[in-house]
């Protein structure tokens, strides 16, 4: 899997989950990447950014039964808002019968989409020449 934040930065995060997550009191839309391990909370601090998140494609390949494979792209606006960055343990292979539950540590960059209301304040303070940016 492979993402493209709005300023060309690739990545290639381990998987993307999406959920509703409780944020500031609202409910709101998220995306969570993960990552390895060994990946900089730093470096991740730093690329995943109000600016960067405004718009994210995520692109990823399906291999079918047949052999063929499938190209996919989504893109994703407006998770702008950073609702957490972590190294947290994480099952990655459930018990079976002969094997035990394996549990490693990953890292997670969770990102919040900004709601109708933040989204029209966000763009009256670019009109008003407001931006953070």
């Amino acid at each position: 899997m492979k993402i493209t934040l709005a300023n060309g930065t690739e990545l290639h995060p381990i998987g993307v989950i999406g959920e509703e997550k409780s944020i500031n009191g609202t409910r709101r839309d998220t995306l969570n990447f993960i990552f390895p391990q060994d990946a900089s909370l730093d470096e991740l601090d730093a690329i995943f950014t109000t600016a960067n998140c405004e718009s994210i494609k995520l692109h990823e390949t399906r291999t079918h039964e047949d052999g063929t494979t499938t190209e996919l792209e989504y893109i994703h606006t407006g998770y702008t808002i950073r609702a957490g960055l972590s190294r947290t343990p994480m099952v990655t292979a459930l018990a079976t019968d002969t094997t035990e539950e394996v549990v490693e540590n990953r890292v997670t960059v969770s990102m919040a989409r900004r709601n109708y209301i933040e989204y029209n304040l966000d763009a009256l303070k670019v009109l008003l020449g407001e931006s953070e940016g």
